[in-house]
C-alpha cells in the first residue's frame, strides 16, 4: 500500500491553482480536500504598477517572486498597451525566485537570466548580488504584503529597489464557515494540510480563530518552505514537513515520505 493511499489532505491554495496539487495527490492515492483560502486580486493602488511598468527602461533588473506576480504583471502590461511581444520588459535582466516562477515567465516568452536555487526572497537576493557588478537599480514586482528580506538585502548592498505590488491576497469568501463545517464534530477526517504560502497559513488561522492550534494539532502540517513554516510556527502550529526544494512537487513528495513506514 502506498504511503498516501486513502489519506485525506487539505489543499489550501487559491481555486485557480489548487488543481495541480490535487492531481499530484491523486497520483499518489491521496484524497485532496480542496478549500481555497485566498483569492488573488488587484493591489490597493494599481497606478503604482502601471507607472513602473511603463518606465522599465529605468531598471537594470526586474525580479519576480511568484507565479502570481508574473501573471498580474503581464495583465498590467497588456492593459497599458504594451502588447504581447517577448521584448516587453525592455533591456532589463530578469530574475525569478524559483523554477515555477521561471516557468511562468518562459511560458510568456520572457527570457530568465537568473533563477534562485533557494525558492525564497533572501535566496534570490544572494544570487542576484553574486552576479551584480556594483549596485543596480531593481524593480521588484510582488504581492502587496510580503517579507522584506529580498529588498532589504539588496538595499544593504547599495542597490536601489522599487517595490511595486501587482496583486493582493485576500481571504476567500465564506472561508470561516467552510472551515467550521470541515472541522465540526463528526466532519470528514483530515490526515494532513498543505500550506504553499504564508498567506494561506494566515487566512486559515484567522478563519479558525482561537481554535486554530487545537484543530490543526491533529493533522500533519506540510509547508512549502522556511517563510511559510515561520508563519505557521508564529501562529502556534507544529510544522511536520517542509519541502526541499521549495516546490509543490517536492512538498507532495515530502508529505508522502512522512507517511512511509519507518525502518
Amino acid at each position: 500500500m502506498r504511503p498516501l493511499e486513502g489519506k485525506r489532505v487539505l489543499v489550501t491554495r487559491a481555486e485557480a491553482q489548487a488543481g495541480e496539487a490535487a492531481e499530484l495527490l491523486r497520483e499518489k492515492g491521496a484524497e485532496p480536500v480542496i478549500v481555497p483560502t485566498i483569492v488573488i486580486g488587484p493591489p490597493g493602488d494599481p497606478t503604482l504598477a502601471e507607472r513602473a511598468l511603463l518606465h522599465m527602461e529605468r531598471y537594470d533588473w526586474i525580479a519576480f517572486t511568484s507565479q502570481n506576480g508574473v501573471e498580474r504583471s503581464l495583465e498590467f502590461l497588456v492593459g497599458a498597451g504594451q502588447g504581447q511581444d517577448a521584448g516587453r520588459l525592455g533591456s532589463a535582466k530578469v530574475a525569478a525566485v524559483g523554477p515555477a516562477t521561471a516557468a511562468a515567465l518562459t511560458r510568456q516568452g520572457i527570457s530568465v537570466d537568473l533563477i534562485a536555487r533557494e525558492s525564497q526572497g533572501d535566496g534570490l537576493a544572494k544570487e542576484m548580488l553574486r552576479v551584480f557588478q556594483g549596485p543596480r537599480r531593481v524593480l521588484l514586482l510582488r504581492a502587496e504584503v510580503a517579507r522584506e528580506a529580498l529588498p532589504e538585502t539588496l538595499r544593504a548592498a547599495g542597490c536601489t529597489v522599487d517595490v511595486v505590488p501587482v496583486y493582493a491576497t485576500r481571504p476567500a469568501p465564506g472561508l470561516a464557515a467552510t472551515l467550521a463545517g470541515l472541522f465540526a464534530e463528526g466532519g470528514p477526517r483530515l490526515d494532513a494540510a498543505l500550506f504553499s504560502s504564508s498567506s494561506t497559513v494566515t487566512h486559515v488561522c484567522d478563519a479558525l480563530g482561537k481554535r486554530a492550534q487545537a484543530l490543526l494539532g491533529g493533522v500533519v502540517i506540510a509547508s512549502i518552505g522556511p517563510a511559510t513554516s515561520e508563519t505557521a510556527r508564529t501562529r502556534g502550529l507544529r510544522v511536520d514537513v517542509e519541502a526541499s526544494p521549495h516546490t509543490l512537487p517536492a512538498l507532495i513528495d515530502a508529505l508522502e515520505a512522512s507517511f512511509a513506514p519507518k525502518d
